[in-house]
């Protein structure tokens, strides 16, 4: 089997996927696709079997809309191009499933990010949330979180019942950085009735443990690459990352209940998105790593 090396593939006028000749189910013509067109190709044969073609039509075509948006906002599009192919089914498949589509800009409940799993091999798309797009699922289960970062200089106490209970917050004064910060307090609440279900502590060390498993992050602190720490969100917005992760910690102890499964493949996709062992595929830019953190 024969594989074309990225170089070969950039010099292309319309770059085909990697890997996309070894799959039957996908259309060869002599007219190269568009990457919306490809990205529908990829996605569809796999939903059909899950929610009949019509429902797998509609999804499939509007998830192709939203990652050639994203492609076409990226710094460098031939980095969505030259993505694997079972990796763009896998957004795709999660996307369509979640109805949770990957976006652009400071609003968006999810991003599509080529990264790669070690240098020289073809990038992978990743599915990210954001933590908009983590209280979406939520709110489908019926409940909200907030997450309060808290500093040195706030007070807190445990209750009887073991809920940490905020007895002095500064308001005007957040923390905004890894040595302001303490924890998070995170609170849940029924949407329905407005019953406080849980308001748990998470601290600083269970994040950065989170943190110190990040690929980015530990990229950006390699010798040499600081021009990475640029474009990490662990290193430009370490609270509001610091807050997603509290919420991933939430539902992980089941603070909050998130019990469908294709909610639960979009928060595990999200975890494992940020965890390949290898680099990002070329500096995001301030922007996107504000977008993801925010």
């Amino acid at each position: 089997m024969t594989t074309k090396t990225t170089e070969q593939a950039k010099t292309q006028a319309e770059i085909p996927l990697s890997g996309e000749q070894n799959v039957g189910t996908i259309a060869t013509s002599k007219t190269p696709k568009t990457f919306r067109e490809r990205c529908f190709d990829i996605g569809f044969p796999t939903l059909v079997g899950l929610v009949g073609e019509e429902r797998a039509s509609e999804a499939t075509g509007r998830v192709a809309a939203a990652l050639a948006a994203a492609r076409a906002s990226a710094r460098d599009p031939k980095d969505f191009d030259l993505c694997t192919v079972q990796s763009i089914g896998q957004v795709v498949a999660i996307s369509a499933l979640t109805g949770i589509y990957p976006g652009t800009g400071a609003t968006a409940l999810a991003y599509a990010i080529p990264r790669r799993p070690r240098k020289g091999e073809d990038p992978q798309l990743t599915y990210q949330l954001s933590h908009r797009g983590i209280n979406a699922l939520a709110n489908r289960a019926g409940s909200h979180m907030v997450p309060l970062p808290i500093s040195y200089s706030d007070v807190i106490e445990v209750s009887e019942s073991g809920d940490v209970v905020i007895k002095k917050i500064d308001l005007d004064n957040p923390p905004t950085t890894e040595a302001d910060l303490r924890g998070v307090v995170l609170i849940v609440k029924r949407i329905d009735t407005g019953v406080l279900v849980c308001s748990g502590w998470v601290p600083k060390k269970l994040i950065n443990e989170r943190r110190d498993g990040s690929d980015s992050y530990r990229y950006a602190e390699r010798p040499g690459n600081e021009w990475a720490k640029e474009s990490s969100p662990w290193h430009k917005w370490y609270t509001p990352q610091a807050m997603k992760t509290a919420m991933h910690y939430a539902i992980g102890r089941g603070w909050c209940v998130i019990d469908d499964t294709e909610a639960q493949r979009a928060l595990q996709a999200d975890v494992q998105s940020d965890i390949i062992d290898g680099e990002v595929v070329r500096p995001q830019g301030r922007l996107l790593a504000k977008e993801i953190a925010e």
